[in-house]
Order: structure tokens, then sequence, then C-alpha cells
């Protein structure tokens, strides 16, 4: 997959850099609904959820924080499931 394919608010995330965006460009795809909604019983996302799910942007924010960690961990697959739980709540707030 190309940078280019990743949804804007990931592209133009303030938590994650260039080489991080690159990192995650190695998934061959986005992930699916049903993949995203996986992960609700993973314990971090709960904690995210209980602890910033009432703002957006600090629910954002976290999210992103933890991606950028899995990512230097080199566990992109599940750093992009993190950025897309993020990309389809943006998308039910609008």
């Amino acid at each position: 997959m190309d940078v280019k394919e990743l949804p804007k608010g990931i592209r133009e995330s303030e938590y994650l850099t260039e080489g991080n965006l690159k990192q995650l460009a190695i998934c061959e795809r986005l992930p699916t609904e049903k993949e995203l909604f996986e992960m609700r019983p993973v314990p971090e996302v709960i904690h995210i959820l209980e602890n910033y799910g009432h703002d957006f942007v600090l629910f954002e924010k976290e999210m992103h924080e933890l991606a950028k960690q899995e990512i230097e961990q080199h566990n992109e697959w599940f750093a992009l499931k993190l950025l897309m739980v993020v990309e389809y709540t943006r998308e039910s707030l609008v």
C-alpha cells in the first residue's frame, strides 16, 4: 500500500512521523470493519475508551500515541487497526 492510500486523518497525524507512515504502508490493505470490531476486547483500547472516549481529541491523541508505540515495536498491522478505529469514530461524529 502507498502512504497516499492511508486516510487523511492518519496521513496528517500530529503524533506520527513520516517514517511511521512509511512503516504503516507496508501493510497490504486497510483493515475491514469486522477486523476493527475485533479490537473491542483489547485492554489498551478499553482503557483509552473508558478514560478518553468522552473527548474525541484526547481519544485520538491517546490512540495515535499507542499506535506509534506499536509501530516502533514493528506491530504495524495492529497499529493500523488502532488508527482505523479512530477514523471510523471520526466518521461517526460527522
